[in-house]
């Protein structure tokens, strides 16, 4: 009878999260997850369903949460495998982990990203405007001695450090952001893959006195306003607590945002700001968000954009008087003209 009860304890633990569906409704996606399909009559019918369960069972954050909590407590690693823990309470995402470690594309895939970025200057260039290249740090370049020892160092191999003398051979404006973060833990979040907004400010005072202009965001006053859940801590504790301070620029913005429902994570986004002068075309990443309030400070017209869909023709046909691309590093490789043409 006893072992009957715990036979039937058991499958139902296993139906609960599925059936929990029919109750409680679909859980919530956790951080940075892309929304799967929802299953239809089709020929990947099936697949969709597997795909669909797995994503949106019932009490999945708090499973998710749980299990992050056992692996961190007793084998002192991380259940998430887009997460690494790093000492003092640093998070680090698992893909800058070729960057760090010296693991990148090859001197040709290099030199093709170079003479792609010559080529969309040339054209912005003869249309007026001023081209320039940025590349966010990954936060464990900033921070390398908070990363776990396993991983070896060799980040002078890495794509962004071999890039650069390609950069400067032909003749590409690059703002490297690098120097100014290294060794700086503070600027980014600790919890987060991000800088924070005094890191953002730093990075907007260097990409607009490339472009000309006088700028000393990062000299301002910065308070705390409520409480800032990173991106790698909500991987593994989609349910948990743990909050960092959310820092404002304390002077605050002129700039007007024409459209902004996702807080900076738009796809466009379209400011005017009556102290600016001049335009701007930017096409930027997640760094963006907490970048181009700065920079929409400075210009009269701006426009932000997340997707490099018709890079080349979009950056050349801007028309923008300043023209900025901004990457981050462990992203370098969505640069290449034709990822698989060189091996």
């Amino acid at each position: 009878m006893r072992k009957k009860l715990f036979i039937s304890i058991f499958f139902l633990l296993c139906l609960l999260p599925s059936l929990g569906m029919a109750v409680f409704g679909p859980s919530p996606l956790l951080a940075n997850e892309v929304a799967p399909r929802t299953p239809k009559l089709n020929a990947s019918l099936f697949t969709d369903i597997t795909d669909y369960v797995g994503r949106r069972f019932a009490f999945r954050p708090y499973l998710v949460s749980a299990r992050s909590f056992l692996w961190e407590k007793f084998l002192k690693s991380s259940a998430e495998e887009q997460v690494i823990l790093g000492s003092d309470g640093e998070l680090f995402y698992s893909s800058t982990l070729d960057d760090y470690c010296g693991v990148g594309l090859s001197d040709g895939e290099l030199r093709q990203i170079a003479s792609r970025l010559a080529g969309i200057q040339t054209a912005v260039e003869a249309d007026g405007g001023r081209f320039l290249f940025t590349v966010a740090p990954n936060k464990n370049t900033v921070v390398p001695g908070a990363m776990p020892r396993r991983f070896p160092f060799g980040h002078e191999s890495s794509n962004y450090v071999r890039l650069l003398p390609l950069l400067e051979e032909y003749g590409v404006h690059c703002v490297d952001l690098r120097p100014l973060f290294e060794g700086n833990p503070e600027l980014y979040y600790r919890t987060d893959s991000h800088w924070t907004p005094e890191g953002a400010a730093l990075a907007a005072d260097e990409l607009l006195r490339a472009a000309g202009r006088e700028s000393s965001f990062a000299d301002g006053a910065f308070r705390e306003e409520g409480l800032h859940i990173g991106d790698l801590y909500q991987m593994l504790y989609p349910t948990g607590k743990g909050r960092e301070p959310e820092l404002v620029y304390d002077p605050g913005f002129r700039h007007v945002t024409a459209s902004d429902p996702r807080g900076g994570n738009a796809v466009t986004i379209r400011t005017s700001c009556p102290d600016g002068t001049g335009s701007l075309f930017c096409l930027r990443d997640s760094f963006g968000i907490a970048l181009y309030p700065y920079l929409a400070e400075a210009f009269a017209e701006a426009e932000f954009s997340r997707s490099l869909d018709d890079m080349d023709a979009r950056l050349a046909g801007s028309g923008a008087d300043v023209v900025l691309l901004e990457i981050v590093e462990r992203n370098l490789a969505a640069l290449l003209p034709d990822p698989g043409a060189v091996s």
